[in-house]
């Protein structure tokens, strides 16, 4: 039921649901609150006709027809039917949402104010902002803050519009006052040159369009979710245009190792240009961009760089298209032939592991009566396989290369000092060959090395101890006071060949051994000891 109430302050009328009974609305009109109880609620009276009698009382102006409510009701409801009758949320309190929508409203417009003001100081965000877009992005503000407070100012949405007049003029009164400043940019005036036609297509974008370089920016939007700004730091790109699918494999397994790439990541390949060409994506860790450029040229072939794209243009080196044919063959194992070292040279490069073995097995396998050409550059690809391969034969077989091409090379012994120490300390099988290059070179290192193998299995690296000669004698002296009974014996092994007379003293305390191998092995190394 629908009840007709009048505000007490300003004689307003409302109709109203009669539910609002015993509670307390807002009048708006005059924004005063007021209990809506029987003293509020306006009792309608019946319409009079002109020569109808008034029943009621007998007062003067009720005989005449003109009480005063009545008089009052006729103007306001004439009044309201200019207006139309308010709506039931006209005359409801604000809601919490709505003061906050004003509130967020003031305070995004005062926040925006303040960050144009210091950003558009020398130095600041909005410094290179032209004044046409900073009235823009000034419209947006005023708008999203003006929705917000005429959605919150729900029963005095005309102050509230006056309101973000005065506040959106005084921002626009900033953006005109502010300066703009303009980083200064470089400009590099040089002479055309003659013959020079500018008219000719953009590299980059030619680059960008043939290697297909949507698929590198796809994947460095979602890097950045993982490393932000410095997303382009973990992506590099090769585009190698003659490059199957079928030859990938080979070049895939060599920038893992060259790259020592995480085994939690891996490398993307993109078909190109119908299966002919590839776009190698390599992402997800660190990657320094000129380190790939030093692996793929010259080794994989020559190279055009694109840093700022991070791309990597790749010609592909005949070599590792190539086949063994019976005439390559004959030249990679003739070493009278003139071609020997320099094809052997081009297959240590080789992409293909069994074409990199089979050159190594041959280089290790020179007469001592044929001139070693190609030197330096050969023991270089000796000293890169060393440290990424890891197939045991491979390492035997460089072993034995390095003894006869670089036992005069301090980086090569170096290199291999470093590698029988992290195979050690990985319990893992070490070449024979290393220790005999080792010892050969006169490493440094070599006594300490061949001491911590021997002691694991001594009679595995007895003959590596031999061939170190008197100079290991301080040491087998020693070890004939050993933990164990068979380091013991294995010490007066060794002792009967390289032993001298200062050998003689610590092996007569063991000829009273109860040990009858110990004895026998101490007689003969003290028998031949005297003997030499």
């Amino acid at each position: 039921m629908n009840l007709q109430i009048e505000c007490p302050k300003c004689s307003k009328r409302f109709t109203v649901n009669g539910d609002l009974v015993g509670k307390t609305v807002e009048c708006g009109s005059c924004d005063h609150r007021f209990l809506v109880k029987e003293e509020s609620i306006f009792a309608e009276r019946s319409k009079v006709y002109p020569g109808e009698k008034i029943k009621g009382n007998d007062d003067f102006l009720s005989r005449l027809g003109r009480d005063q409510s009545t008089s009052e009701s006729n103007r306001n409801e004439k009044s309201m039917v200019g207006g139309g009758q308010p709506r039931v949320d006209a005359i409801m309190p604000a809601g919490a949402g709505q003061k906050i929508a004003v509130g967020a409203g003031i305070s995004f417009l005062f926040l925006y104010a303040f960050i144009f003001a210091v950003g558009t100081s020398d130095g600041g965000i909005f410094q290179d902002m032209m004044r046409g877009k900073r009235y823009l992005l000034g419209g947006f503000v005023c708008l999203v803050a003006g929705g917000l407070m005429l959605f919150g100012a729900k029963n005095w949405r005309g102050r509230a519009f006056l309101l973000l007049l005065t506040f959106g003029s005084a921002l626009f009164a900033l953006i005109l006052i502010r300066p703009v400043h303009l980083t200064p940019k470089a400009v590099l005036d040089s002479a055309p040159e003659l013959g020079l036609d500018d008219s000719g297509p953009d590299p980059i974008a030619l680059i960008r369009e043939e290697a297909g370089y949507y698929a590198i920016e796809k994947k460095l939007k979602s890097l950045e979710k993982r490393f932000g700004g410095l997303a382009s730091q973990h992506l590099v790109g090769i585009f190698i245009k003659d490059l199957a699918s079928s030859q990938f494999h080979n070049i895939e397994n060599y920038l893992k190792i060259e790259l020592k790439i995480p085994p939690t990541e891996a490398i993307s390949r993109y078909s190109r240009n119908s299966d002919k060409g590839s776009l190698i994506v390599i992402s997800g860790f660190p990657i320094d961009f000129d380190s790939v450029v030093k692996i793929c040229d010259p080794r994989l072939g020559r190279v055009t760089t694109y840093s700022d794209l991070r791309l990597i243009d790749l010609k592909l080196s005949a070599l590792h298209d190539s086949k063994v044919t019976d005439g390559l063959r004959n030249k990679l194992s003739n070493p009278q032939n003139p071609s020997y070292f320099k094809e052997n040279l081009n297959e240590l490069r080789a992409l293909d592991p069994l074409r990199r073995k089979d050159a190594v097995r041959e280089l290790a396998g020179v007469p001592a009566n044929v001139e070693r050409r190609y030197g330096e550059e050969i023991i270089a690809e000796f000293i890169r396989l060393i440290r990424n391969e890891t197939d045991a034969q491979l390492l035997s077989d460089l072993g034995r290369a390095l003894s006869i091409w670089a036992t005069d090379n301090p980086v090569a012994v170096d290199i291999v000092s470093e590698k029988v120490e992290q195979m050690i300390r990985s319990n893992s099988e070490v070449p024979a060959s290393f220790i005999d290059f080792l010892v050969k070179a006169n490493g440094e290192k070599a006594p300490l090395l061949i001491d911590t193998l021997w002691s694991n299995k001594p009679e595995v690296w007895r003959t590596q101890y031999i061939a170190l000669g008197v100079s290991a004698e301080k040491r087998m002296i020693f070890h004939l006071n050993g933990p164990s009974i068979r380091i013991t014996r294995a010490a007066a092994s060794v002792l009967a060949s390289i032993g001298t007379e200062r050998a003689l003293q610590p092996l007569a305390k063991h000829q009273r051994s109860s040990d009858s191998e110990l004895k026998a092995l101490v007689e003969r190394a003290i028998a031949a000891i005297k003997g030499r």
